[in-house]
């Protein structure tokens, strides 16, 4: 069910996530506010913008909301009178304080526990003014996080219409950040978390799996394939008829993926699908890397449990990569059921990988200039002390054998695992535990130590105290570089008050 799955919630509990063994189907899923820095106003009228800027002394959780008022030509022109602002957490100073480039701002202070732990989560801040005239405001959500890493701003929830009450997965995002990609479903990640690790769950049948907390319509998730197994707001049928699967004895909400397009300022909107055919929106691939053609059009590849390889030795997630041209319905097959599974016009081309046939997941591949040359993957069907990147190099027409970054001091040594790789040619990020870690490569050999540097933490969450909107753990790195700046996107986990976690997108600039 995407790649931020079962082991950083199950390795502490020393368990093994097999549970792409189970079935083929759950196998197979494994894989007038603005939202942008203005709002407000109309063509001929000042922008109310709003930005964050993370505080590094004293380095508490405290940030700034900046606030400024811009003309069409972009220059900063005052206010009329002095702008309101507020947090839905935490306290705000005001009344915000001018500035020398005539912008105002005002220091967010965030919560904290009754035993004086840090509250991390989303706070929602917003700024009302008056804008020729109206009472105009616009509103963020900033991400306080338990640790930012050096060089890095403040990090931002995704505003537009990728967040939702449901699960947003399988983070990624194209290289020049017009494009971001997720696997979804609309109930919280605890559906599955609960019916592994509770021995009496009552396992679809449970309140986790039983309320759709997102929508499974337009305008957020148009196309949403096995929509119509959401029967309301306290019922999901979990099978898939079509496949002659129903009901099912496990999980099965339904899934799917999607990309959305980054709008001028800078949410993401205009949803469309990747889908399959008659198969109920019982499987997705997950864990896409994508490459720009050049032409407009999107090289993606993913990982990919083929149902057709259910009950052999290959019943495991492989790399396989198609084009596509976005902002339309993506059929990636036509699944139908006559005693197997069959797939016409399947789209997903398997890509030859030299060695042991095994499970690979959460593939990053690295291109130089137009010419794939890397292969990250990793393999989360093994114990999260066993769990490694590993390292496949392009010959010029298939993948050959690969290395596994197996170093002692370097990789893994938490023993929680090392997950969801990307690479960019200078570092390797990826997830160990519940934090994202950076390793700078110096330019040798791949498969060697001593080409990686130590680790640099970039992101981790705060406190493991039961607090409700608390950041459990993130993960699924992908840095783009929007107007000359890179840009880290993640998925991070937040408490629920019913102990569910809910994922969702996030993102954080370098150098702001």
């Amino acid at each position: 069910m995407g790649r931020f799955r079962f082991d950083q919630y199950t390795s502490a509990l020393g368990f093994v996530p097999l549970l792409f063994g189970i079935a083929f189907i759950l196998s197979s899923c494994h894989s007038s506010n603005s939202s942008g820095t203005g709002g407000g106003g109309s063509a001929s009228s000042p922008v109310l913008n709003l930005d964050f800027t993370r505080n590094t002394a004293p380095a508490d959780g405290s940030f700034k909301a900046v606030v400024w008022l811009s003309n069409s030509g972009g220059a900063v022109v005052p206010f009329s009178s002095a702008p309101t602002l507020s947090t839905t957490l935490g306290t705000i100073s005001v009344p915000p304080t001018l500035r020398g480039d005539g912008k105002s701002e005002a220091t967010v202070t965030p919560a904290t526990t009754p035993a004086g732990a840090l509250v991390t989560g989303e706070y929602r801040v917003t700024v009302s003014a008056m804008v020729a005239g109206s009472n105009t405001s616009t509103s963020r959500t900033a991400i306080v996080m338990g640790q930012v890493g050096s060089g890095w701003g403040q990090p931002f929830s995704v505003e537009g219409l990728v967040n939702t009450g449901g699960t947003q997965d399988s983070l990624a995002v194209s290289p020049d950040g017009q494009y971001l990609f997720l696997q979804y479903y609309p109930v919280t990640l605890t559906c599955f978390l609960d019916f592994i690790l509770n021995p009496g769950s009552l396992g679809p049948n449970s309140i986790y799996c039983q309320t759709p907390l997102g929508p499974v319509a337009a305008p957020e998730r148009p196309n949403m394939p096995g929509a119509n197994r959401v029967l309301s707001a306290t019922s999901i049928h979990h099978g898939c008829p079509s496949l002659n699967f129903d009901p099912s004895p496990f999980p099965v909400p339904p899934i799917a993926q999607y990309g959305f397009r980054r709008q001028s300022d800078g949410s993401y909107a205009e949803p469309f699908v990747f889908l399959f055919t008659g198969n109920d929106g019982c499987f997705a691939p997950w864990g896409p890397s994508v490459h720009a053609n050049g032409d407009g059009t999107y090289r993606m590849f993913v990982a990919f449990n083929d149902p057709r390889n259910a009950g052999t030795a290959s019943d495991f997630a492989h790399v396989y990569d198609f084009n596509f041209s976005p902002g339309v319905t993506q059929t990636l097959g036509n699944v139908s059921y006559s005693g197997v599974v069959q797939i016409s016009n399947f789209v997903l081309n398997p890509a030859t990988i030299s060695g042991t046939d095994v499970h690979r997941g959460n593939p990053h591949v690295h291109y130089v200039g137009n010419t794939p040359s890397l292969l990250f993957y990793d393999d989360e069907t093994q114990s999260a002390a066993n769990q490694f990147i590993h390292v496949s190099q392009w010959n010029g027409s298939s993948w050959g054998v690969a290395s596994t970054l197996n170093f002692a001091s370097l990789f893994n040594t938490s023993g929680n695992g090392n997950t969801q790789p990307y690479f960019d040619g200078s570092q390797l990020i990826l997830r160990e535990g519940s934090r994202l870690l950076a390793f700078p490569y110096n330019g040798g050999a791949i498969g060697s130590a001593t080409s990686w540097g130590s680790p640099i933490l970039l992101l981790a969450p705060g406190s493991t105290v039961f607090q409700s909107g608390n950041v459990t753990v993130v993960g699924e790195p992908t840095v783009a570089t929007i107007n000359g700046q890179d840009v880290l996107y993640f998925v991070y986990g937040l408490q629920q008050a019913d102990g569910s976690i809910n994922l969702r997108a996030g993102y954080v600039r370098k150098g702001s």
